[in-house]
């Protein structure tokens, strides 16, 4: 029996609102009810700045961003002097907008004494480094003088990087950079398997600030350049109001169907969460509209929560953007940005096809609706409507396909937005709108540019220490040169870094540590980086540290821990498909192999779906759901590469069989139940 749109949910939720009131709107996403602890997190994330403060950081935000923008089509300035000028407006940008800690009250409204002084400092940074570039340029690494001013700005840009990375992006993150830092001074003192004869005051300065090896490295010239250009082509989607004509599109398009609003949530996530950067962003941002519904519909509060949490995660993994995480990765890896989404895309779509299927299941075993005709925007006036914002996603996906530089196609197609969003007055971005997005891109790019600064610093003294080798070598000591137990060690500490750290600084971290040994067991290089690009993942739906797990259980009152184990259950696609990364041809074959087994995959993800709902055709019986954890094994094991061509025929062939008679038990039931009734 269906349910009835007036009765309670039967997970604990509260009654079901009927009539007009329940009526999509836009208003209704823009004023979603929200936890009192997200709401004050929102407020409280920056300072309230008034006067001179806040016209000196919107003018310094404002004027960074058109400097961006100027460079991407007149040339990028010197190294020293483009990622200079991000480093230290970023400064000057933290000590302004943040406060000193999220609890105290003292410098909420206004900025301290000590703020001012380390902005009067970044001025004065940014100054040495632009007049001293051309003696930066022309002297010997590690043999010309090192001047007195040299140390201090150094000492003093360094300081601020770990002060600008705690207030943006937690304790955590500066208490591991300080952890490598001190590592290269306390070298000769560590156990014997981690000593070194350590570094001197001036080999730090040089590493660190007298070369693009340490915070002027390629990871700040990516942050400065095409990074920064891609968060503006998100900022000025959302100022035209693109965000909310893409999630109405996905309520016309999947509103209606079984279990409506979970599905609406799996494809406007994907979506959002590419451009947005930061799951908990995404979260908060869709999961206001998309967990109401989905409670609405009968979802529990903690399933709820569990696929916006899943979903808004995916994000991180899906082309063409993938939360910036493909431009960290193609510069660590020195690949181009095209190829890394190319290879990224079949892996995405099978971990959304897996929430997908799983969400149906739920619905089917609920017996869920989809939402009523009166809350379905039309798809064809919704089309009309913004339609248009489709050219410029489009226009950028071409650019990269055909090899234009990131960069340049980014901010190219944020000028689009622009002028494409004047051609109605809805979307229309006047001028207080059009700073305003100046203003937000250079807020988007600051937590990010926090995460980037503090992980060049910690490889930069992963480098200069000699710590990759070791690394390597106890790595591959430990596993005794089996790719597998390999595998379960990287695994386990993207685990570690990701509960602490941004998802990053994990990858830059991780990658730098374990990826040579995954690539001395013969993985190729790409392959190795998106399998730990995937692992790093894992902390975010996997308990007891799954933040945006807990971000979602806050939007839907929903239990945070449970909510956790349930968004592991249905994003426990984090843990296999890296696998097939390395055992498979996914994303390292051919493209007919990598179809075939893309499809071999879909059929294993649904009858793992039907073991973990215990749901096929109807309810399952305790043995007769094991059936599809089998289906999913023999499928799994068919797609490595050590599985002969007889042995892949064996076990799909026991595969079909098994589906044949999981088919047939269910089918009868059907018809028992039909005759009995």
């Amino acid at each position: 029996m269906k349910k009835d749109k007036s009765e309670t949910s039967t997970s604990g939720g509260t009654p079901q609102d009927t009539g007009k009131e329940n009526k999509f709107s836009f208003e209704k996403f823009e004023k979603a009810e929200v936890s009192e602890e997200i709401q004050k997190e929102a407020a409280g994330k920056y300072r309230r700045l008034h006067g001179f403060p806040r016209y000196l950081a919107f003018g310094v935000a404002v004027l960074t961003t058109l400097i961006v923008f100027y460079t991407a089509f007149a040339g990028v300035f010197l190294p020293m002097i483009q990622r200079g000028i991000l480093i230290c407006s970023m400064f000057i940008l933290t000590f302004l907008w943040y406060p000193t800690t999220k609890k105290t009250k003292f410098d909420r409204d206004k900025v301290p004494v000590y703020d001012w002084i380390m902005v009067a400092m970044s001025f004065f940074c940014l100054f040495w480094t632009l007049s001293n570039n051309t003696r930066f340029l022309t002297r010997i690494p590690f043999s010309s003088e090192v001047k007195t001013l040299d140390y201090v700005v150094a000492i003093a840009m360094v300081l601020m990087i770990l002060e600008a990375g705690r207030r943006t992006l937690g304790l955590s993150i500066t208490v591991i950079c300080t952890s490598f830092i001190a590592y290269a001074f306390l070298g000769p003192y560590c156990p014997a398997m981690f000593k070194f004869k350590g570094i001197t005051l001036k080999k730090f300065v040089e590493q660190t600030y007298l070369t693009t090896e340490g915070m002027f490295g390629s990871l700040t010239g990516m942050a400065a350049t095409l990074l920064f250009g891609f968060l503006a082509f998100g900022t000025f989607l959302q100022a035209s109001g693109a965000d909310k004509f893409f999630m109405d599109i996905c309520i016309s398009l999947a509103g209606k169907r079984r279990g409506g609003p979970a599905k609406v949530a799996v494809i406007s996530s994907a979506a959002m969460g590419t451009i947005s950067g930061s799951s908990i962003a995404n979260v908060v941002t869709t999961g206001t509209l998309t967990i109401p519904m989905m409670k609405k519909t009968g979802y529990s509060p903690e399933e709820a929560a569990a696929i916006e949490t899943c979903a808004s995660t995916g994000g991180q993994i899906m082309p063409p953007i993938m939360g910036t995480g493909a431009f960290i990765l193609a510069e660590t890896v020195g690949v181009p940005y095209s190829s890394v989404c190319m290879q990224s895309i079949i892996p995405a779509l099978l971990f959304y096809i897996a929430i997908y299927f799983l969400v149906d299941l739920m619905a089917s075993k609920k017996k869920l609706t989809g939402l009523p005709s009166e809350e379905i925007p039309p798809l064809s006036k919704t089309f009309r409507a913004g339609g248009i914002f489709f050219l410029p996603i489009l226009i950028l996906v071409v650019l990269l396909v055909l090899g234009y530089t990131p960069f340049r196609s980014g901010v190219g197609c944020t000028i689009l937005i622009f002028l494409l969003a004047q051609a109605r007055k809805e979307t229309r971005i006047g001028a207080k709108r059009f700073f305003e997005a100046l203003e937000n891109c250079a807020k988007g790019i600051m937590s990010i540019a926090g995460v980037i600064f503090c992980a060049s610093l910690v490889v930069s003294m992963i480098n200069i220490t000699g710590l990759m080798m070791k690394t390597t070598a106890i790595i591959l000591s430990f596993s005794q040169g089996k790719l597998w137990i390999t595998l379960l060690l990287v695994g386990f500490i993207g685990y570690l870094l990701g509960m602490g750290l941004p998802i990053g600084t994990s990858y830059i971290i991780l990658a730098t540590l374990s990826a040579p040994a995954l690539v001395e067991l013969g993985v190729p290089m790409l392959v190795a980086h998106l399998t730990i690009f995937w692992f790093t993942q894992l902390a975010t739906i996997t308990p007891p540290v799954c933040m945006t797990a807990f971000a979602a259980a806050g939007i839907a009152n929903a239990a945070p821990m449970k909510t956790g184990f349930t968004a592991l259950k249905i994003g426990f696609t984090f843990y296999y498909v890296p696998v097939l990364f390395v055992y498979s041809q996914l994303i390292n074959g051919t493209w007919w192999a990598q179809c075939i087994i893309a499809v071999v995959a879909i059929v294993a993800i649904y009858f793992l779906g039907t073991f973990t709902e215990r749901y096929f055709m109807g309810e399952l019986g305790r043995i007769s759901r094991f059936g599809g954890l089998l289906i999913f094994l023999l499928l799994y094991y068919a797609m490595f590469d050590s599985a002969t061509w007889v042995m892949r025929g064996i076990l799909t062939a026991s595969s079909a069989a098994i589906i044949l008679a999981m088919y047939t038990i269910q089918r009868k039931k059907q018809q028992s139940s039909q005759h009995s009734a």
